[in-house]
């Protein structure tokens, strides 16, 4: 009883997956943490171009040992004249050295150009998750959507079996008392078969759309979750070109920063000090200090492969213009297509559910027929198959419906969460 009782609690709880479950199911799931860790591996990357800006400060030690005595620094003027008195001088054949180095870059002018094409860059790659994320919604829906396409045959199949395998029962007796040919059997027997290998097909499918849910969200389901639209996708701005716009602004900076690099100076601040430890050729032990500190600075007159370099993120940039300028044309041309599209298909969803109840009408007037001998056996299987397909076709237009909405809402970065419950 306990057992049974748990078996109930599961089957309950899987029934009560709904679409947003698999929706907040998507957003835990490695696709998107991907996405997100891509997204801040792009955020780290104006850290790194900050970094530039500070400081660098280097601790140092080394051990040298000369095949002649060398000098443990540069000798000072005084040292000179210590020369020719024959006094102790800092050489050495073996010198230690610790110390530390400092330099601040003053004036880099590419680095506020490299800056901004950072933050671009980690714009985009901020927008792409977004849309990765709508993208994958999408998919999850239109799987959802195909799924309920497939349960929705499945039920009209069987409905269409149920009802030849009642005809078929009238033609045994038909046959058995010698008022129909046996071939009349195989016939229906025949149509049966082409049913069950269609129920079949569908099988299958159904096992590939379950999966492609279960990839994405983690969720296994039974069957579909039902679907209700409960806000239209809001249709301001083409979302799908946000991030392409970044990144001409970025290849923009980039190219700026190129031309900066070539004209601008370079300032910086560099600093050393090093305690210097040896013996000396008199065998005595001394000690030097040794720094200095400096402003440098670095003006490049002539590179040829630094202005080749400035050409081809110029045509870079170029590259970028066109290919958003070629991608709004395309978007623009397939929202337009699908906004025309779902007009028709809503219409088509009315005809094709009166074609239902025309061909329900035909069929009954047709199994009358037949089972009055006014019909053949090929005509009433006609009338069947002309039914199955109305209902093949309905059940289409409602699956093409999800999928123009969730391709709009791609376009458009609306979340199908706060337009489908």
């Amino acid at each position: 009883m306990k057992k049974m009782s748990l078996i109930v609690l599961a089957t309950l709880s899987l029934n009560a997956t709904t679409i947003t479950d698999l929706f907040d199911a998507l957003s835990k799931q490695p696709t998107t943490k991907i996405d997100e860790l891509n997204a801040k591996l792009a955020s780290q990357g104006v850290n790194k171009v900050k970094s530039n800006f500070y400081p660098k400060i280097d601790l140092f030690g080394n051990y040298t040992h000369y095949n002649h005595a060398s000098n443990m620094r540069p000798a000072t003027p005084l040292e000179t004249k210590n020369l020719t008195a024959n006094k102790d001088l800092p050489f050495s054949q073996t010198i230690e050295k610790v110390g530390a180095k400092l330099s601040v870059p003053l004036f880099v002018k590419s680095l506020f150009d490299l800056e901004k094409k950072a933050k671009y860059l980690a714009k985009s790659a901020e927008l792409k998750k977004e849309i990765n994320f709508y993208q994958n919604e999408a998919v999850v829906l239109g799987a959802n959507a195909s799924l309920q396409y497939l349960e929705n045959l499945q039920t009209a199949l069987n409905a269409t079996k149920k009802s030849v395998l009642k005809t078929r029962k009238d033609i045994e007796i038909a046959v058995n008392f010698g008022r129909m040919p046996g071939v009349a059997l195989d016939k229906i027997d025949d149509k049966l078969n082409q049913i069950d290998i269609a129920l079949n097909n569908i099988l299958i499918k159904k096992e590939n759309l379950i999966s492609k849910i279960s990839s994405l969200t983690g969720i296994n389901l039974s069957h579909s979750v039902d679907m209700n639209v409960v806000n239209q996708v809001q249709t301001k701005d083409i979302f799908a070109l946000k991030p392409l716009l970044q990144l001409i602004k970025a290849s923009e900076a980039d190219y700026k920063a190129s031309k900066d690099n070539r004209w601008y100076p370079k300032v910086a601040f560099n600093a050393m000090w090093s305690e210097n430890y040896a013996n000396n050729i008199q065998d005595n032990n001394v000690a030097y200090g040794y720094g200095y500190y400096q402003i440098g600075i670095s003006f490049p007159l002539y590179d040829k492969s630094t202005d080749t370099d400035i050409e081809m993120k110029k045509i870079e940039t170029l590259k970028a213009t066109q290919q958003y300028a070629k991608t709004k044309q395309d978007l623009t041309s397939e929202v337009k297509f699908l906004q025309n599209q779902m007009k028709l298909l809503n219409t088509s969803k009315k005809l094709t559910k009166k074609d239902i109840k025309n061909q329900q009408n035909l069929l009954n007037y047709a199994r009358i027929a037949f089972e009055e001998g006014r019909m053949t056996e090929e005509d009433y299987l006609k009338y069947e198959t002309e039914l199955l397909e109305a209902k093949a076709r309905y059940f289409e237009v409602k699956s093409q419906i999800w999928q123009t909405i969730a391709k709009l809402s791609v376009i458009y970065g609306n979340n199908l969460k706060d337009i489908v419950k």
